[in-house]
């Protein structure tokens, strides 16, 4: 097959009928304006996308280096294809789909733990250049190695974190952030962190750890006084809170035939047509015209986000976790296990009834009407070729239940809402529980994905999988109030429910489906 690179890109010859998106700028001349750090799935499928469609237009001047942290393999095979990734575009009907070369990033950088090499000096030369005026962070949220529960410092974890404050070095990926940053403050510029990664608050938590890396450097002597209060005022620094919404996902065999029937082979990103992002608009350094982008919503301030962030946390966001809890107990997980759940009335009546709830309690985004979101999401849900997995879902399942799931009862509790007609959230939170067995309905066995307190999820369904009742076996989470927004113990009527729906489900081979259709 033939390597996507520069030199490929050129030949209109093997373009030829194959219906493929090409960029239509001069990536080899356009200056880099902006960072990608973690330049994965979403850093090409979602950011790189929507600053190449503002290239195309004309509302971006210039392209992006990215920067690697994790896998030298990956850094080789970017360079290997001049930074060119093809992007697999699904529709909703069967088989159809548009490829997209993306452009975008036209420089690769892979930093290691000194500051020593040919790409650390690069990526400091950008921080000292006043065109670069803002950088993406597409990392999962672990990466950021600390927690946070607001004002303007986190709480550092990681052990690499941690070291890198004590000794002012870059071992981890916050460390590299910060020495990016203390450049960019030596030479005097303002600039804009934003965080594309797909939590809550995920500004404010960026500029936490970050003021708290600088905090430390700065009473140790590794940074100079006034570091911290650069990263401090926001006419220096912007930590744009944003809501990011696109679903991108590995290539499977059905994508690699794709490929081959094209003669191509690159690095791949799978990816459905919709794409969102609400953003604060903080850029002190300036910014492109994100919103002549399709999809791109400029925000006044994060209470602006946060009507886009609670419509799709609460809207596609509950209906993936409950997939990923009923669906997963169901048998489907695996590529296009999302499309399967779909195709389960049971599932689709439960996400549904709960999207009622949500309608009534959430506050209307400026751009975008909550009906027609929802209806935008059963579409996209409904996607038969896109090879998306519930367990890919199941990742960090503690850390979801309440944005997604409990904070709509709790609300709509609030509101006046009948506990009766609430009771059908509980289901997937039920299901919740029951996936810590690492058992399905059909006896299957599955290993629980990574999660902040996976030990105690084991625990837990160890205890309830020998005979314990839920109240008792899961006590360590039902009284975890970051787990489900109370202690639940502090809530007997929602316990004594939730209690009796995970203990049903618990009852033998096809108790999960007899407890869901009940």
């Amino acid at each position: 097959m033939s390597t996507l690179n520069q030199a490929l890109l050129k030949d209109s010859s093997f373009w030829e009928g194959k219906g493929a998106l090409l960029p239509k700028y001069d990536r080899e001349k356009l200056p880099v304006t902006a960072i990608c750090f973690s330049m994965g799935r979403m850093g090409f499928g979602h950011f790189a996308d929507i600053m190449q469609d503002l290239l195309e237009c004309g509302a971006a001047s210039g392209v992006i280096a990215g920067v690697e942290t994790f896998s030298r393999a990956y850094y080789d095979s970017l360079k290997a294809s001049d930074m060119l990734v093809t992007q697999i575009i699904y529709g909703n009907k069967k088989g159809e789909a548009t490829p997209k070369i993306q452009g975008a990033i036209t420089r690769a950088l892979f930093l290691e733990e000194t500051t020593e090499s040919e790409d650390w000096q690069e990526l400091l030369s950008y921080a000292r250049d006043e065109r670069v005026q803002f950088a993406t962070i597409n990392a999962p949220e672990i990466v950021y190695g600390m927690t946070y529960s607001g004002g303007d410092f986190a709480t550092p974890t990681a052990p690499k974190v941690i070291a890198d404050m004590e000794n002012g070095t870059y071992t981890s990926d916050p460390g590299k952030w910060a020495r990016f940053l203390l450049e960019r403050y030596n030479a005097g510029l303002k600039f804009a962190v934003v965080s594309c990664t797909n939590f809550s608050r995920n500004g404010f938590f960026t500029g936490a750890v970050l003021r708290t890396m600088a905090r430390a450097w700065e009473e140790k002597g590794y940074a100079p006084k006034g570091f911290l209060a650069y990263l401090s005022d926001p006419s220096q620094v912007g930590f744009p809170n944003t809501m990011i919404d696109r679903i991108a996902v590995s290539p499977d065999d059905v994508v690699r035939a794709r490929m081959a029937e094209m003669d191509l082979e690159s690095s791949v990103v799978v990816t459905e047509e919709n794409r969102y992002w609400a953003i604060e608009d903080v850029f002190p350094g300036g910014r492109p015209a994100f919103d002549r982008a399709k999809g791109v919503f400029m925000c006044p301030n994060f209470a602006d986000v946060k009507k886009y962030e609670d419509m799709k946390l609460r809207v596609l966001n509950m209906s993936h976790t409950t997939f990923a809890s009923l669906g997963v107990l169901l048998g489907n997980r695996g590529a296009y296990g999302i499309y399967k759940c779909m195709q389960d009335k049971t599932l689709v009546d439960i996400i549904t009834k709960i999207m009622d709830i949500v309608r009534g309690v959430i506050e209307r985004p400026a751009a975008i009407d909550p009906a027609d979101f929802i209806a935008d999401t059963f579409d996209r849900l409904n996607n038969p070729n896109i090879p998306d997995d519930p367990m890919r879902i199941a990742l960090n399942a503690s850390t979801k239940i309440t944005p997604r799931l409990m904070e709509t009862y709790w609300e709509a509790r609030e509101r006046g809402v009948c506990p009766c007609k609430l009771s059908v959230i509980l289901k997937p939170v039920a299901g919740f529980l029951r996936y810590c067995a690492g058992v399905d309905d059909a006896g299957v066995e599955y290993k629980l994905e990574d999660d902040p307190i996976r030990d105690t999820l084991v625990a837990c369904g160890e205890a309830a999988k020998s005979g314990v009742k839920a109240e008792e076996a899961f006590r360590p989470l039902l009284s975890n109030a970051s787990v489900f927004g109370r202690d639940l113990y502090t809530e007997p009527e929602v316990l004594s429910e939730l209690c009796r729906l995970t203990d049903a489900m618990f009852a033998g081979p096809g108790a999960v489906r007899a407890a869901i259709d009940a």
